[in-house]
């Protein structure tokens, strides 16, 4: 695979590269798109070709997919040691349709979920929408750096009805420690509430980092323990909505399985099945090159921002496509720009100050801070699952702006 080449995803009905939705969060439809987590690399080749096939045949009638995860069950143990019968593995149409059953599954109305934050928004707009409330767990951070704080989340905790957990994180980057993950699983086992780990960017943790899957090491803890993965990040597949459900405690299982089978959403559609069978199975050695580009582009990111703009800080970025660049120092100058030029910055009723400003200024379309919290306006998520060339160019176009104000 050839990173550096980036897929033209104009005109392809993508969202990501929608000008509609690009105006929303930026106030610039002609401004470039790093915002949707997902990236603009070509696909697999395996995966590819079992598109291609697919389509080659014509045949787009019912499937017939026996229930096998075993391909899921070798990627697992492969990729972070965690060995499990495929029998354990139960599929789920999207990791947010897996979150939202168990809350109700697992959860009473009112009940309170702790979640740290910056949070993943839809993080935020389930629970609500399922009358749940939330305990917005602020991560600790300092100088360029999250990280769990553990006395406050203990603190936190003890009100809490469930953990909603990201790991790695969305949006810090955030590959948490065993001891980490260990001290969320033995503070949720003493309240005798369950944990429930979303791992969507999991496959794709950068060289000098390890992820550890929440169910492995609830292995040794004991805990009520939901671990969330899925091919969609992995592989850039986030169209085709599939995932996979592991639970520690059996009659949490037996719960999920049922209400999925009573839903009718226990099986994958046609073209999802064929696709992710393909990724899992022979994946490993593009998802190896992809994990060392993503680290050497977040790595050349770092460098030019600290050696440019050092006012401009990347996190901790360790993992995945996206990450928050820290603004602050510049935040006060970009927030009385906009508010100074209404008519300039028109528009961009999604974004706030940060993502308006740059839309207009830098043409670089990302996510606002206050997309994941409004108390983290003094950041923006950028995607850098795109070509080396095109990050470093919209870098340079962002460190212009600010230097200009």
């Amino acid at each position: 695979m050839n990173f550096d080449i980036a897929a033209d995803r104009r005109n392809t009905n993508s969202i990501k590269w929608n000008r509609e939705a690009i105006e929303n969060i930026s106030a610039n439809p002609a401004a470039e798109p790093f915002w949707v987590a997902d990236m603009d690399f070509l696909p697999e080749p395996h995966v590819h070709e079992a598109a291609r096939v697919l389509a080659g045949l014509g045949i787009y009638g019912y499937p017939s997919f026996p229930k096998d995860a075993s391909a899921v069950a070798a990627w697992l143990r492969t990729k972070h040691g965690w060995i499990l019968p495929q029998e354990k593995i139960h599929y789920a149409q999207g990791l947010l349709h897996a979150l939202s059953l168990s809350v109700n599954l697992f959860t009473e109305k009112g009940a309170k979920l702790l979640i740290p934050s910056p949070m993943y928004r839809p993080f935020r707009t389930i629970p609500e929408r399922n009358g749940r409330e939330i305990i917005e767990h602020d991560l600790g951070y300092a100088d360029g750096l999250f990280y769990l704080d553990r006395e406050r989340f203990a603190s936190d905790a003890a009100s809490a009805d469930m953990i909603i957990f990201c790991s790695p994180q969305n949006p810090s980057g955030i590959v948490f420690s065993e001891d980490d993950l260990e001290f969320v699983l033995r503070t949720a086992k003493e309240r005798g509430i369950p944990v429930l780990s979303d791992e969507i960017h999991s496959d794709l943790v950068h060289p000098g980092a390890k992820h550890l899957p929440m169910g492995l090491v609830n292995e040794h803890v004991g805990a009520e323990c939901i671990t969330l993965f899925a091919p969609s990040k992995t592989f850039n597949i986030a169209g085709e909505h599939c995932g996979f459900a592991v639970f520690s405690d059996p009659d949490m299982e037996e719960a999920f399985v049922k209400a999925e089978s009573a839903l009718w959403l226990d099986e994958p559609g046609l073209s999802i099945g064929e696709l992710a069978y393909a990724a899992y199975a022979k994946g490993t050695e593009y998802n190896k090159a992809l994990c060392r580009y993503l680290g050497e582009t977040a790595d050349a990111m770092r460098k030019y921002l600290a050696a440019s703009c050092p006012g401009m800080k990347l996190v901790n970025g360790q993992a995945s496509f996206v990450t928050f660049i820290d603004c602050s120092e510049y935040y006060q100058k970009i927030e009385t720009e906009v508010l100074a030029h209404p008519d300039r910055y028109s528009g961009g009723e999604g974004g706030g100050a940060l993502s308006r400003f740059f839309g207009v200024t830098a043409g670089v379309a990302m996510n606002d801070g206050t997309w994941f919290g409004s108390q983290w306006k003094d950041f923006v998520r950028f995607n850098y699952g795109t070509s080396r060339d095109r990050v470093m160019k919209a870098l340079e176009r962002m460190v212009r702006a600010v230097k200009s104000l």
